[in-house]
């Protein structure tokens, strides 16, 4: 009796511990730390797809060979990265599921914001004001317009290769501003001249109403937002 209860006992130990080893074996283990080599050439993510399990924290090291920001959905991180060199992206993979990856080049954007690089006081009729355009500024598009005058705008093309130096000048007139599109190097002084009939201002970036109405449009069409490019996704399986 004593002999069979023993074996009972010993099977029983036995049969938990294959258990045990097996949902060990089933299971994921503990989260993981990750570092994964990511590169971007002319849109095209290596590799496409970016799988990991859930809770591991993931640092993606990024070499793309164009700026731009980098958008991973639903987690709703965004970083920007600089073309040339690594750019380390990190987060932890919480959510699971498979995640759409977008990449907005660097290029035409309401660069610093609302007068985030220049702004003049109010000009007179006949007034001028100039600005020097900036080496961090090389590749570029930045805007600007007048704050009293919306329709009085356009944009500043900052290219290493324009072979365009020195000075350039816009003119505002009643009817708008002329030329509407610059192409200047770094180290262009640029001068605006206010020729019209009333006051104005020279502002960098987008007027509110403008911004206001391209946001607007955006909203109506998010999934062929301009410039943003699907490049890739992120896969999270459950741990």
């Amino acid at each position: 009796m004593d002999m069979r209860k023993l074996k009972l006992t010993g099977l029983i130990m036995a049969v938990g511990l294959m258990a045990m080893v097996a949902a060990a074996a089933c299971g994921g283990g503990d989260p993981e730390e990750l570092d994964l080599e990511i590169r971007i050439m002319e849109g095209v993510m290596s590799p496409a797809t970016i799988e990991v399990k859930q809770g591991d924290m993931v640092t993606l090291n990024i070499d793309a060979d164009e700026g731009g920001a980098f958008h991973l959905h639903t987690y709703d991180i965004e970083m920007d990265i600089e073309g040339g060199q690594e750019t380390d992206f990190f987060f932890v993979a919480k959510a699971t599921g498979r995640f759409k990856i977008t990449y907005h080049p660097a290029g035409e954007h309401d660069e610093g914001g609302h007068g985030g690089i220049f702004e003049s006081e109010e000009l007179a009729p006949g007034a001028s004001f100039s600005y020097e355009i900036d080496e961090h500024l090389a590749g570029e598009t930045v805007l600007f317009h007048s704050h009293l005058r919306p329709a009085l705008n356009g944009s500043i093309v900052v290219s290493q290769d324009s072979g365009r130096t020195g000075a350039a000048a816009i003119e505002y007139s009643d009817e708008g501003a002329e030329p509407h599109e610059v192409i200047v190097d770094p180290g262009t002084v640029i001068t605006w001249t206010n020729n019209s009939s009333t006051p104005q201002t020279v502002i960098s970036g987008l007027h509110s109403d403008m911004k206001m109405e391209m946001e607007e449009e955006e909203e109506h069409d998010e999934e062929n937002k301009e410039g943003e490019i699907e490049i890739g996704f992120l896969e999270v399986q459950p741990r």
